[in-house]
């Protein structure tokens, strides 16, 4: 639909190249930096650490609802998730570090902008390792560390290689549903078109281009797109919610009913739905509809340390200590070195209400 958005691939600049691409300040400030030009790779992962948590964990703040490019997000020093992760690689690229971004399957979690519903999708770093390693206040035991801004919404699973193009996709998406939230068609027509050109098999891009679709008016173009994000990618829990309210709204109910029994299907086997709607209990404090939810989460999961860690605060609110300290039992024999087991063994009460709304 060029016509009908005034498309112009001009409207869209951002490529791999400057995706990456790192300030020529900070360029010159590292090559300058002795631990940067290590011969030791342990040396140049420290650094890497260094710069990216600093000495008090503070250098970079993760803030949602905004991507950047790698040399944005070094000025602006906060940034989303993909940003965020984007300028660690870029940075351990130019230290010769091998780094890599993965998507990790996280809570389902909405947020709500401009009138839009945004399903947050998460992406950390995976850095090699292969030996201890002495960096940032802390002793990382031989073995692959896991680089995430948000701990407490990532998972510690490993997770889905992103190629460069596979990257950038993800990133031109964001921009469309931002300006999709702003009301700039024009402008999110373009970057979704740009996301689906750059990775043709990434099933957002083709659902939030659907919602595009709809708001002018074009339902059976929209309808398409949603069926073929559901061919790439089944779970995909918007792309199936909005294919059945257009359903209904047709009045095909006996199609629409399919799509609903689908999706409360995919919901009921889904551990990270469960964990998120116990984390949105939590968060309302609402404790025993929490521990339920993330009852149902541990049934359905094995070695989720996170599964654990909120069923022990929701099971100590809720006034049943005694399975509280089971799953902290649970939680410290998975990972000892959690960051929250620790004052889980001193108290066993909730990390800082910040670490539930972020």
């Amino acid at each position: 639909m060029d016509q009908t958005f005034d498309y112009e691939p001009k409207l869209v600049s951002v490529t791999s190249a400057s995706l990456f691409a790192l300030d020529e300040a900070l360029l010159l400030e590292l090559r300058a930096s002795p631990a940067s030009m290590a011969a030791d790779p342990a040396q140049r992962k420290a650094e890497l650490l260094k710069l990216l948590f600093g000495s008090d964990m503070k250098a970079f703040a993760s803030a949602g609802g905004h991507s950047t490019v790698a040399m944005d997000t070094w000025r602006k020093r906060r940034a989303d998730c993909l940003s965020l992760s984007v300028l660690s690689v870029a940075l351990a690229r130019h230290l010769n570090l091998p780094a890599q971004i993965q998507e990790v399957r996280v809570p389902v979690y909405y947020d709500r902008r401009g009138g839009v519903d945004f399903l947050n999708a998460h992406v950390n770093v995976l850095l090699r390792n292969d030996r201890t390693l002495d960096a940032i206040g802390r002793t990382f035991p031989p073995g692959d560390i896991v680089v995430d801004f948000e701990p407490q919404v990532g998972s510690r699973q490993r997770g889905t290689a992103l190629s460069d193009r596979a990257v950038l996709a993800r990133y031109l998406n964001n921009m469309g549903a931002e300006h999709l939230a702003m009301g700039e068609d024009r402008l999110a027509y373009a970057n979704f078109k740009a996301a689906i050109l750059t990775d043709p098999g990434h099933a957002s891009s083709y659902g939030n281009l659907a919602q595009l679709y709809l708001q002018a008016g074009q339902q059976a173009k929209a309808e398409a797109l949603l069926k073929h994000a559901l061919t790439l990618n089944g779970t995909n829990y918007l792309a199936l919610g909005e294919l059945h309210r257009l359903l209904l709204a047709q009045g095909r109910t006996a199609e629409a009913a399919a799509y609903e029994q689908n999706l409360l299907s995919r919901r009921a086997q889904d551990p990270y739905y469960w964990l998120g709607l116990g984390l949105d209990h939590l968060q309302g404090a609402r404790y025993q509809p929490a521990a339920d939810a993330l009852e149902r989460a541990l049934a359905l999961t094995s070695g989720f340390a996170e599964v654990h860690r909120y069923l022990a605060i929701a099971y100590w609110q809720a006034g049943m200590s005694h399975k509280a300290r089971g799953q902290w039992a649970a939680l410290h024999a998975l990972e000892s070195t959690d960051p929250h087991a620790a004052r889980l063994s001193a108290k066993l009460k909730p990390p800082d209400a910040d670490a539930f709304t972020r």
